[in-house]
């Protein structure tokens, strides 16, 4: 009887160490940034992408624009008018586009959010990421081909 109390308090032990054996799903965050002037337009993304157990669950796109071009700034309504038509704001199914407008700065923001594991197949679809919910990039392999392009990733 005095080993099994034994063999019974090393393996609580054993439980209480390492959580009682239901271990929580690890989540890391993957920031890639990519900075370009050109044109009189000074442009920024930044794709956020968060990973639970090294599978894609949740993404953030910004794409900032900021126009620096006298000739451009004139034109600044003509502009925003044909960047609203491209990027209507939204909010259905797991997916918000919303666009923020700062008519001082001339800066013209798009911010992209997915909830992957909750995005209906429908709306990826529509905003162009189908494929989405079957990648199986994992973070280090998604760090790699935004650093091959250009990216600067920091993992967090």
């Amino acid at each position: 009887m005095k080993k099994f109390n034994v063999v019974f308090l090393s393996l609580l032990i054993v439980l209480l160490i390492t959580g009682c054996g239901a271990s929580q799903p690890k989540e890391q965050k993957l920031v890639c940034t990519t900075t370009q002037s050109e044109e009189g337009m000074d442009s920024e993304q930044v794709i956020s992408m968060t990973y639970k157990n090294d599978k894609l669950n949740h993404m953030t796109m910004e794409f900032n624009t900021k126009i620096t071009d006298s000739k451009i700034r004139e034109n600044w309504d003509e502009f925003k008018k044909t960047m609203d038509e491209t990027n209507k704001e939204f909010n259905k199914d797991g997916v918000i586009l919303k666009v923020e407008k700062d008519d001082q700065n001339y800066e013209y923001n798009i911010i992209l959010d997915i909830d992957v594991e909750n995005a209906s197949e429908e709306v990826l679809k529509e905003q162009g990421f189908e494929n989405l919910k079957d990648d199986n990039s994992t973070l280090e392999s998604s760090k790699e081909s935004a650093e091959k392009d250009g990216a600067t990733c920091v993992v967090k």
